[in-house]
C-alpha cells in the first residue's frame, strides 16, 4: 500500500508542473487583491480536478471500455494513426510549443470568476493529462472502496495544487519582490518542457506504431 501511495504521489508531483496554471497564478499575484485571487484560482483547480477525476473514473472509463469492445481489433489501426500523428507533432514540437513570457489574464478578477477559471482549466486539461490518467488507472485497478478512492484522490489533488500554495506563501513572505522571480521560474519551466516534449511525444508515437504493428502481425 505504501509503494502504491508513493507512486501516486510521484505522479501527482509530475502533474503539478503546469505552466498554464503557474502563469495564471503569477499574474494573479500581481493584481490589487493577490492573495484572495490566487487562493480562489487554486481552489478552483482543486475542485475541478477532484470533480473531473471522479467523473472520468466512474463514468468515462466505462464508456471507453464499451467503445473498445465495439471497435475490437481495429483499435490497433487507430493506434497506428495516433502514433504517426504523435511522431509528426513531436518532430515539430519546437516550433509548435514555444516558451512564452506572456501572462494568461482572466477577464474578471472577482473571486467567483477566478474560481471558475481555475475550475475550467483543469476540467479541460484533465482528460488529456497523462499523469492524471495514469493515476486514475492505478486507482481503478486497485479496486478500492468508494470512500478510500475519494480520500486518496483528494490527497492526490492536494499535492497537485501544492506548488500554487507555495507561490501564495512566498508572496506573503516576500510580497511583490517574488513576482518577477516567479515569472523567470515559469519561463524556465516552459523552456525545459519545450526541449523535452519533442522526445517524449516522438517516443510515445514510436511505441504506439511498434505495438500496433506487433498486434497486426502477431
Amino acid at each position: 500500500m505504501i509503494s502504491f501511495l508513493l507512486s501516486l504521489a510521484a505522479i501527482s508531483v509530475i502533474g503539478s508542473i503546469n505552466p498554464n496554471g503557474f502563469a495564471v497564478q503569477i499574474y494573479l499575484l500581481s493584481t490589487p487583491r493577490p492573495v484572495i485571487c490566487a487562493l480562489a484560482f487554486t481552489l478552483g483547480e482543486y475542485v475541478g480536478l477532484l470533480f473531473s477525476g471522479l467523473l472520468i473514473a466512474w463514468g468515462m472509463i466505462q464508456v471507453i471500455q464499451q467503445v473498445l469492445n465495439f471497435v475490437g481489433e481495429s483499435i490497433y489501426g487507430l493506434q497506428f494513426l495516433v502514433g504517426i500523428v504523435l511522431l509528426i507533432v513531436g518532430c515539430n514540437a519546437p516550433r509548435i510549443f514555444k516558451p512564452s513570457t506572456k501572462n494568461l489574464q482572466p477577464l474578471s478578477l472577482k473571486p467567483l470568476h477566478i474560481f471558475l477559471v481555475g475550475f475550467t482549466i483543469v476540467i479541460v486539461e484533465t482528460p488529456t493529462a497523462l499523469p492524471h490518467i495514469a493515476a486514475l488507472k492505478q486507482l481503478t485497478d486497485a479496486h478500492l472502496s468508494i470512500q478510500m478512492f475519494i480520500l486518496i484522490w483528494a490527497l492526490y489533488d492536494l499535492i497537485f495544487i501544492f506548488p500554487l500554495l507555495i507561490m501564495v506563501a512566498a508572496y506573503l513572505i516576500l510580497n511583490d519582490n517574488i513576482v518577477n522571480s516567479l515569472k523567470e521560474f515559469n519561463y524556465r519551466i516552459n523552456s525545459w518542457i519545450s526541449k523535452i516534449l519533442p522526445f517524449v511525444l516522438s517516443a510515445i508515437g514510436v511505441l504506439f506504431i511498434i505495438n500496433s504493428l506487433v498486434q497486426f502481425f502477431r
